[in-house]
């Protein structure tokens, strides 16, 4: 069970999220999507709901211009636009 501070937190976090999204600020709506799911993975809630947490992050991919598609791979988006950077 989820604290109900966590869970308000996590509805902000969520609401934030899509108002961003209106807007079309995708990566500031992608910060408050990562948010929700390390509220609801915090240390001391003892069952995370580590499915609900793996759904939501993927849902930030997006914001960040990164892709889990590997035809996008050589378009140069994703993680190997990335590492070339490093």
């Amino acid at each position: 069970m989820i604290p109900k501070h966590s869970e308000e937190r996590i509805q902000q976090c969520c609401l934030l999220s899509e108002l961003y999204e209106l807007i079309g600020f995708h990566c500031k709506s992608a910060v408050f999507k990562r948010e929700a799911p390390m509220q609801r993975a915090a240390p001391g809630i003892p069952e995370p709901g580590w499915k609900a947490c793996y759904r939501l992050l993927l849902q930030t991919l997006p914001g960040y211009i990164l892709s889990l598609d590997l035809q996008d791979f050589s378009k140069g988006v994703g993680t190997k636009t990335l590492l070339q950077y490093n």
